[in-house]
């Protein structure tokens, strides 16, 4: 089996499709999970709002991300739990475009638990009336810690390394929604999401490192009459 070197010594990366203790779901039981919420939010009636939308949006949503090792078959394994929030400024009078700041959790067993704040613009066109399709880019900063003691050389031995590092991230995303459905004085969009984001900093030899994200979740306005 092909191993990589990380800059933590005590673990290798090895790209494949190896069981992984403690993991939710199987590949399986993912595939029919995402295919459930899939259809649930394409089944979704159709629901006009009369009442005018604020400009200030929010969004929470979870899922699962995993690092894509730079491999020939680029494998998606040792998936793991991820959830994120953010609050965007809605721009135009069709509200069509967005800029914001999202929060992200992602957890690893191997590469280790991370959070990160990143800064997002986003163009969200509308089309049959009501299906939100959405592209979007830009930066943030990603504080990762290490799942076991790291270790780094000073130039005649090792000796004890940082218990987590920062890297940069730029992330692409898109997304599809449906805009909307009111619920008393809210306005909510459901909505689908795949990012796959550049991670610079997470080591030399693996440089930009990409991660993604599968996410499901909500969006939502507050609304007056």
């Amino acid at each position: 089996m092909k191993t990589i070197e990380t800059e933590n010594r005590n673990k290798k990366f090895a790209p494949g499709t190896q069981p992984v203790p403690g993991k939710f779901f199987t590949q399986k039981q993912e595939k029919i999970v995402l295919l459930i919420l899939l259809l649930t939010l394409l089944l979704q009636p159709t629901v006009k709002v009369n009442a005018a939308k604020n400009s200030w949006q929010y969004s929470i949503s979870s899922g699962i991300h995993s690092f894509y090792a730079p491999t020939e078959h680029l494998n998606w394994d040792n998936s793991g739990f991820a959830a994120s929030a953010g609050v965007n400024r809605m721009l135009g009078r069709k509200q069509l475009f967005s800029l914001g700041l999202q929060a992200q959790f992602a957890q690893n067993e191997f590469q280790g638990n991370a959070s990160s704040l990143q800064f997002l613009g986003q163009f969200t066109p509308v089309i049959f009336k009501s299906v939100e399709l959405g592209i979007g880019t830009g930066a943030g900063y990603r504080l990762s810690g290490y799942s076991s003691e790291s270790l780094k050389w000073n130039g005649s031995s090792w000796e004890k390394g940082k218990i987590a590092k920062g890297m940069l991230q730029v992330p692409l995303q898109i997304s599809a929604g449906y805009r909307s459905i009111p619920v008393s004085s809210l306005s909510i969009t459901p909505f689908v999401s795949y990012q796959l984001q550049a991670m610079f900093g997470y080591s030399p030899d693996l440089d930009p490192f990409p991660d993604s994200n599968l996410m499901f979740g909500f969006k939502f306005q507050f609304t007056t009459n």
